[in-house]
């Protein structure tokens, strides 16, 4: 084998391993009276080096919950958060910090994530000065240039500036800390559509440039159908669908997921018939598959029994005792 075979292979392995795991992710809320409320079931997650991963499901099934449990805001109930074999969970804030330069995460709001006391320069900055950069300043310009913010708005305020222009600033300063993986919560649902675009083609430049692995949250399966590598959907705090984004929206093995997909806007086809019922459930069953009351397909065991996630096909699992034939 030659040098540069054996360079192309090293790098395609590389590529594969694993940079971001996840195992039983539960995050439990406290209502008002002091009731909890389980917004993440037990969730196991694997993010490999260079992919992107896409996480939809309806509002409220937890997965911006997920997304940010797994950068420790604020840590989940319990289960166990690894970077690159790194141990995330269960450290105190000192040790912590340090490890936070290498996941990060873009809000969903763009002008509320950002101090509205700073100037897009000092927010940029900021993070450059706390490693101990030597030109904050130059680092955080070069890093606003990167991203399409003109050097003139550098010195203006979050309220001074459009939706699109605060969310580019939330990615340099993501990115200008050099990370190893970004996670962005629905960060395209809060811009006009015109926007959405522009915002998406930098996620994808930057992912590129900086050698990024990403989870990328959304509940439009549009978008992420374009931007994923693989895709996992989310029903009542539980994973009930993991695939390669080609295989999963061409077959779908989960009735949950065939629903998704059937409310995507398509004015040129047929119309659908339902093929299961469309209102939204807002708590987990104690006992058997959270879809059950919808699932057309539900039995008595769906009732009784959770199903496990499961390898149907090759890199395709799903959580179904009646998969989708």
């Amino acid at each position: 084998m030659s040098t540069t075979q054996a360079v192309t292979t090293e790098t395609a392995r590389d590529e594969r391993r694993t940079i971001l795991s996840a195992r039983d992710i539960v995050v439990e809320y406290r209502t008002a009276k002091g009731a909890p409320v389980r917004a993440v079931r037990g969730v196991d997650l694997d993010l490999l080096k260079g992919e992107t991963l896409g996480v939809v499901g309806e509002s409220g099934c937890g997965k911006s919950s997920l997304g940010k449990s797994l950068v420790q805001l604020p840590p989940p109930t319990s289960g166990e958060v690894l970077l690159d074999g790194d141990p995330l969970t269960g450290l105190s804030e000192r040790r912590l910090r340090p490890l936070r330069r290498r996941i990060q995460l873009v809000f969903q709001d763009p002008i509320s994530s950002l101090n509205p006391r700073r100037t897009a320069l000092e927010i940029v900055a900021d993070p450059l000065r706390l490693m101990g950069d030597r030109d904050p300043r130059a680092g955080a310009l070069a890093a606003l240039e990167d991203v399409g913010v003109d050097e003139r708005m550098a010195d203006r305020r979050p309220h001074e500036l459009s939706g699109g222009q605060c969310q580019r600033i939330s990615i340099a300063r993501a990115v200008v800390q050099n990370p190893e993986v970004l996670i962005c919560d629905e960060p395209v649902s809060a811009l006009d559509v015109s926007v959405q675009a522009a915002v998406l083609n930098l996620l994808e430049k930057m992912k590129a440039e900086h050698h990024l692995s990403m989870i990328f949250i959304s509940h439009d399966l549009a978008v992420v159908k374009n931007i994923s590598d693989r895709v996992a959907v989310m029903y009542l705090g539980k994973i009930c669908e993991i695939a390669p984004a080609t295989d999963l929206y061409a077959r779908p093995l989960h009735h949950y997921t065939t629903l998704l997909l059937d409310s995507i806007p398509n004015p040129g086809a047929e119309r659908k018939p339902r093929r299961a019922r469309n209102e939204i459930s807002r708590k987990a069953p104690t006992e058997g598959c959270p879809f059950a009351s919808r699932c057309p397909a539900a039995t008595e065991l769906c009732r009784t029994t959770e199903p496990e996630l499961v390898e149907m096909e090759p890199g395709h699992l799903v959580a179904c005792h009646h998969p989708v034939v």
